[in-house]
């Protein structure tokens, strides 16, 4: 058992409720010892156990005191009483001659002094109790708080992931709004091919800067270990690569530059892409209008 989850095992608030054998005891303090970390939470659970029972410590009703002294007063008296009678008793007879015969000797009887331990033992019972309520309300506390961390971190995380996500969004529309509103920007539109007729990406391709950018309307899902590769298709040198695709979400991506091109095309190659295109792979096509 690791430390963190020796701590969330509720030993160390039976070890301040005073609920633990000794030789439970013996072993928490001896763990407090080797491990700081143990030592703090037990510190903590002491601290926080002090503060709430002078928190809600309470001034006894003054008719108790005046009874426990009644009582204290009443079995003091009764006490000194017996003892008065036995020592009178004791003077109205002689001592016995130790060579006379023992049995006409009087029996001296002493009175049993009866205490009292009725108080003593309610207030016991009425500790034990409130130990043990304490116990249950400080593990019931440290199991709610510990939750409610989990669930303040589970709501930060979150909270971490949505605005992420909301900066992704914004950057990525922002580059797309940047591509549309170019005037310079050579809109290519490329449609499904007889082998995918339901396929449809466009291209934004800037002549003067020869930036290239994908934007994926419809791809078939990808087969394991193959991957969409793009093609420009330059008119001196035939297909070039352009890029492997990596998203079929719609994001407008950016591609390898092509310095010529009046066509281009996306390919199903195998991972990692190919050095000329699988033409019988082809699943979209379009021509640069002049």
């Amino acid at each position: 058992m690791d430390t963190k989850e020796y701590i969330e095992s509720g030993v160390l608030d039976l070890y301040v409720s005073g609920l633990l054998s000794v030789e439970e005891m013996r072993d928490v303090e001896l763990k407090a010892c080797q491990n700081t970390d143990v030592k703090l939470e037990l510190e903590m659970l002491q601290s926080a156990l002090e503060r709430f029972v002078m928190k809600h410590s309470m001034i006894p009703n003054p008719r108790v005191k005046d009874k426990i002294l009644k009582d204290i007063y009443s079995n003091t008296a009764t006490h000194k009483s017996s003892a008065i009678f036995s020592s009178s008793k004791k003077t109205l007879y002689e001592e016995p001659d130790l060579k006379t015969d023992n049995s006409r000797a009087p029996a001296v009887h002493k009175m049993p002094l009866k205490k009292n331990y009725s108080l003593v033992a309610a207030a016991s019972i009425i500790l034990l109790a409130v130990m043990t309520g304490l116990s249950f309300y400080f593990y019931d506390q440290y199991r709610q708080s510990k939750e409610q961390i989990a669930d303040l971190e589970e709501q930060q995380l979150n909270v971490g992931q949505l605005v992420s996500q909301m900066q992704t969004d914004k950057k990525q529309n922002k580059e797309k709004l940047k591509v549309l509103t170019d005037v310079n920007m050579v809109r290519v539109t490329m449609k499904g091919t007889k082998k995918s007729p339901e396929s449809m990406a466009m291209v934004y391709w800037n002549k003067d800067t020869k930036a290239v950018y994908l934007d994926i309307k419809v791809l078939p899902p990808v087969p394991d270990a193959m991957q969409y590769q793009l093609w420009s298709i330059d008119p001196t040198k035939g297909p070039v690569n352009a890029g492997m695709i990596s998203t079929t979400n719609g994001e407008i991506i950016k591609m390898i530059d092509a310095p010529g091109a009046v066509a281009f095309a996306v390919t199903l190659e195998p991972q990692g892409g190919s050095k000329t295109p699988t033409l019988k792979e082809m699943v979209v096509m379009g021509t640069v209008s002049s």
